[in-house]
């Protein structure tokens, strides 16, 4: 889980995958054709709805309640493949129907960390904000998965948009048919299944662009519905993507409060971010270039490092992150780097999904990976994604292009000996991998070393494995280290 440290925190304020839906554009096998009868008009089902969930009850007041919900990190635990591990948060909210605002103030606990100080997110129907020392910062689509979890928020944005709603038919979804509502949201299509029975949303159904999976299947599933505080809730909400669980929140206590002992949610007057618009540390921001000795480069932007050097007429990049983007800029730094070269090799030491997610760029250009060899499974699913709503290049040369891949098990010795590549091996760095640049005297550290303000588990591991193998490092870096000296992680052995 080599992200935990340095970006969970922005993962669990709900920064691990990507909200901008781009359209589920499936119809139902049993869609309705015929002109649409006066009580299944979109304004009826949403009223229905409304009324059903108690919002005639709501009146003037606030919903408050308190809830708890596990975040899976699938996109950076310890293995690419479940179980993962999850951020617990807990949560106390205000949602006011009026306005349409929903304050959500979270405290959360991780693998070694947490509580966290609450976090506070307040959210209307097209966007975010941090609330911290007063101030409100405007927050990525990414942080509304909290407010869709919600089918209160949820339903009060359907029913404001009712004129851009329209009835699509029925489908069969757990077992019952559901009334289908359909509109277009400003990142795509969305789907809204009612219960024709009592009135209750059951789910919102999306599609969603991706950073590495190109798009997926996003459900918010509302279940095991209680009377709490005079209001039906859901007891359960869950946000799926392609049919596996990202969260699952469980909702306690309810109440209706007076507005006035509410939190202030007024927000400014500031446009929606764009659907598709990404946490600052996926941003493809330009990398700076850092001269670590004659060949060898650091290519630093915000989000992350990345290594690269040239042993004869061959480059070695360690690690493809971000996005396709970003490795087209590495791409053009790297030819000016080194101009002529013949051959570039790939190095990926670590599977967190942004550490890799410009790797398919490379795949596209027939450039060969080496990883870890229990990395192959994964790497070649990333490889095998199929990006339908906007296919990337190697999409478009799917035909041809192939993974190649080395495995590595414990210790690779690249260009001549030049490089050594090396399985770190600790509790938990299982499947990961350091480089060492022997003219340099640079181990270059994946994501195990974070930082050397103090002892962490993660440094200890790689010092371990510089011990284990005999490597005599000057200086170290990371993907979010500088360039630092190796003495500064050795000095915290044994503290």
């Amino acid at each position: 889980m080599p992200l935990l440290i340095s970006r969970l925190r922005f993962a669990v304020t709900h920064l691990c995958v990507f909200a901008g839906a781009l359209g589920f554009l499936v119809q139902p096998a049993t869609a309705q054709t015929a002109a649409v009868p006066a009580k299944q008009e979109p304004a009826a089902l949403l009223a229905r709805a409304k009324e059903a969930m108690g919002f005639g009850r709501a009146r003037q007041s606030v919903v408050h309640y308190r809830a708890v919900a596990a975040a899976e990190q699938n996109y950076q635990s310890d293995r690419s493949y479940p179980p993962f591990f999850s951020a617990m948060d807990v949560e106390e909210a205000w949602f006011d129907p009026q306005s349409a605002t929903e304050q959500v103030s979270t405290q959360t606990t991780f693998p070694g960390g947490g509580p966290t100080p609450a976090q506070v997110v307040i959210t209307d129907a097209t966007r975010a904000f941090s609330l911290a020392d007063g101030h409100l910062n405007p927050l990525p689509p990414v942080s509304m998965q909290s407010r869709n979890l919600n089918p209160w928020a949820m339903i009060t944005d359907w029913a404001a948009a009712v004129g851009d709603v329209r009835f699509a038919g029925s489908e069969t979804y757990r077992d019952y048919s559901r009334y289908v509502l359909v509109r277009n949201a400003p990142g795509g299509q969305q789907r809204l299944f009612l219960d024709p029975k009592s009135g209750f949303p059951i789910k919102l159904d999306f599609e969603e662009k991706h950073y590495l999976w190109g798009q997926r299947h996003i459900e918010y599933l509302y279940t095991n519905w209680t009377l709490a505080g005079g209001v039906m809730v859901p007891g359960s909400s869950f946000r799926l993507a392609d049919g596996k669980t990202e969260i699952s929140r469980t909702t306690g206590d309810v109440e209706l409060i007076a507005r006035s002992a509410a939190p202030a949610q007024a927000l400014p007057e500031t446009p929606a971010p764009a659907p598709d618009a990404l946490p600052r540390f996926l941003q493809p921001i330009n990398p700076t270039v850092t001269p670590v000795g004659p060949k060898t480069y650091l290519l630093t932007n915000p989000g992350y490092t990345e290594a690269v050097t040239e042993v004869g007429d061959e480059v070695f990049l360690f690690d493809a992150t971000q996005s396709e983007e970003r490795s087209r800029k590495d791409a053009a730094i790297i030819t000016k780097l080194f101009p002529g070269y013949k051959k570039l090799t790939v190095v990926v030491t670590d599977l967190a999904w942004p550490h890799v997610a410009g790797m398919r760029y490379w795949v596209a250009n027939g450039v060969t990976i080496i990883a870890h060899r229990a990395a192959r499974e994964f790497l070649q699913s990333v490889v095998d994604r199929k990006w339908t709503t906007a296919p990337d290049l190697l999409e478009q040369r799917r035909a041809h292009a192939k993974l190649k891949f080395i495995g590595v098990d414990r210790t690779q010795q690249l260009a001549g000996g030049a490089i050594s590549v090396h399985a770190i091996d600790g509790i938990g760095s299982e499947v990961s991998l350091m480089a060492y640049l022997a003219s340099d005297r640079l181990l270059w550290a994946s994501d195990y070393i974070q930082t050397v303000d103090g002892p962490t588990a993660y440094a200890s591991e790689v010092w371990q494995a510089v011990q284990r193998d005999g490597l005599h490092p000057e200086r170290t870096a990371a993907e979010h280290l500088p360039l630092t000296p190796w003495s500064k992680v050795e000095a915290l052995q044994g503290k």
